[in-house]
């Protein structure tokens, strides 16, 4: 964290640092929580100040791009495309996955729908002149995914050969990296697992946007489901995100839907499979909850995997 970098250009914005403390984990960047007194009004504030790390600073593009279309949806006070890029936003205290799994399950399907609402406002933006990228499948998740499982297994006994076979196998007979989305392209934000999504001020805000493109709606959606650890709420949040869209005179056909959803599915699960594994290779996961996270994933890719199949036969006789 250039320190002096960030004194400097909060003191251009007339704010006092009063105190800071670094965020520790898996970040691509240097975070803190920074405290400041705003010379204007005398008031204190609390902001999060993100400094990007090198070849990871996308989201400073992504904004400057798409910066209206953004305001409804996150809490960025300013962006600096300077070196050391960064950008500052109001805190807005923990991430819903802090207290997720804690909550009954009828709070958290009021949570998830909250959520679906606000990702259904954002599909439903008019994609013009965004200059955001095309996101596309390709093999890039699983060969990750591969090599973490890979390197796991030469470092843990317990760690499963089967896990690579389900991987390489369902990349192989569903073709995931040449699949083509079928549902009409919107704005996604590209990365909305539970760690990037905050309550606050009684709305759903979104961090982190990256990896926001031009994609199909199930992007967003399968992002999320990936991190929902029950199977009630895996069938509901799609279902509720068809009606989100009626609601909004939105209509998907029904194939189409389902095909996105299944594909994408299996793509982000491999991809937060491998993402997982990286954590817990970082020390930010115990050994239990990394086999319990990997047995869930290698269960639902293999669920979806038969699904698709039998959708396939059905078709073809």
């Amino acid at each position: 964290m250039h320190v002096r970098h960030m004194e400097r250009r909060l003191r251009e914005m007339n704010l006092e640092i009063l105190s800071m403390k670094e965020i520790g984990g898996a970040h691509a960047g240097n975070i803190c929580k920074v405290e400041a007194l705003s010379e204007n009004e005398n008031t204190r504030e609390h902001y999060i100040y993100k400094e990007f790390a090198e070849k990871r600073d996308q989201e400073v593009e992504i904004h400057k791009n798409i910066e209206e279309i953004l305001t409804p949806f996150s809490r960025v006070v300013k962006v600096w495309e300077t070196s050391p890029k960064a950008m500052m936003m109001w805190d807005l205290g923990y991430p819903v996955k802090a207290g997720f799994e804690a909550l009954p399950i009828g709070e958290k399907k009021i949570l998830i729908s909250d959520i679906l609402k606000v990702l259904t406002s954002l599909h439903c933006v008019e994609a013009v002149q965004t200059n955001l990228p095309i996101h596309q499948l390709s093999s890039e998740w699983k060969d990750w995914c591969l090599e973490q499982l890979g390197k796991l297994g030469s470092r843990k006994s317990w760690a499963s050969p089967k896990w690579e076979r389900t991987i390489q196998e369902v990349n192989d007979r569903l073709d995931i990296p040449h699949y083509q989305s079928k549902c009409p392209s919107v704005i996604t934000h590209g990365d909305p697992h539970l760690e990037n999504v905050f309550y606050k001020d009684e709305r759903i805000w979104l961090i982190d946007w990256e990896w926001a493109a031009i994609g199909s709606p199930l992007r967003d959606v399968t992002i999320l489901m990936q991190d929902i650890y029950d199977d009630d709420l895996i069938s509901y949040v799609p279902e509720y995100y068809l009606q989100c869209l009626r609601e909004r005179g939105f209509i998907l056909d029904n194939d189409d839907f389902w095909s996105d959803l299944s594909y994408l599915y299996i793509d982000h699960l491999t991809m937060m499979l491998a993402w997982e594994v990286e954590k817990y290779f970082q020390g930010h996961l115990s050994e239990k909850r990394i086999r319990g996270i990997i047995e869930w994933k290698i269960g639902e890719i293999e669920r979806v995997q038969s699904e698709v199949m039998d959708r396939k036969n059905k078709f073809s006789h």
